[in-house]
């Protein structure tokens, strides 16, 4: 089972990293709609990643 309490800090991404990287873009909207439900990210992170995109 995974250390919940030491994360990956290397693994975690923030939008625009996200939409910079090489992946299929269904993905990258997968992983953008799952971090605005956590909410991770900022309206302003969300308003220049949709730019971005």
């Amino acid at each position: 089972m995974a250390d919940m309490k030491s994360p990956p800090f290397s693994d975690i991404k923030r939008p625009e990293e996200v939409v910079a990287m090489a992946m299929n873009d269904s993905l990258k909207f997968a992983v953008l709609i799952g971090l605005i439900e956590v909410g991770q990210v900022s309206n302003r992170e969300v308003v220049n990643t949709v730019l971005h995109l």
